[in-house]
């Protein structure tokens, strides 16, 4: 090994071991003096709660590869040991993929009990006639009012228009 090679490699070590001998340091010193009086809650207090954070995380990014977020995360990662586990992960994840849709699928065709409940007999489309409806009442020259009037009479009287029940008592 050259020499060169062999005096950056010891640099390294002493770096990662000055860094390693900090952060515990860090991760005793710093709640103790926190705790010392005067206990109070300031920024002083918050950056020895970040440096105590710090440490922490450089030690466990150490001791595991991952900081302490992802160590604390539900949904970490795990790699896995062989490409015939990621094989069948990825076969198993496409299977969940396709039933999933295949479910959206069967519950846009049927409507489930709240959106009957809430749609009523809507179909699809609704949006698109209403605002069609209230484009050529507007061209008609009805206002806003009339229309919120003349939905009040259709709701009240079960869609019923005016005209037929004058019509069907004359007769």
């Amino acid at each position: 090994m050259p020499p060169e090679q062999r005096l950056a490699l010891e640099q390294q070590e002493r770096y990662q071991r000055i860094t390693r001998n900090l952060a515990i340091g860090g991760l005793v010193i710093c709640p103790i003096i926190a705790l010392l009086p005067p206990r109070k809650l300031d920024l002083y207090t918050f950056s020895l709660g970040v440096g105590f954070y710090l440490s922490a995380d450089h030690l466990s990014t150490l001791r595991t590869g991952r900081g302490l977020v992802q160590n604390m995360s539900p949904w970490r990662t795990v790699e896995l040991p062989t490409e015939r586990a990621r094989e069948v992960q990825r076969v198993l994840r496409e299977e969940r993929e396709k039933s999933r849709k295949a479910l959206e699928r069967k519950e846009g065709q049927d409507k489930s009990i709240l959106d009957k409940l809430w749609m009523g007999d809507e179909e699809e489309g609704w949006k698109e006639k209403r605002l069609e409806e209230e484009r050529r009442a507007l061209e008609e020259g009805k206002g806003y009012g009339e229309m919120i009037i003349e939905q009040i009479w259709d709701v009240w009287n079960w869609n019923k228009k005016k005209g037929k029940e004058d019509d069907g008592k004359k007769e």
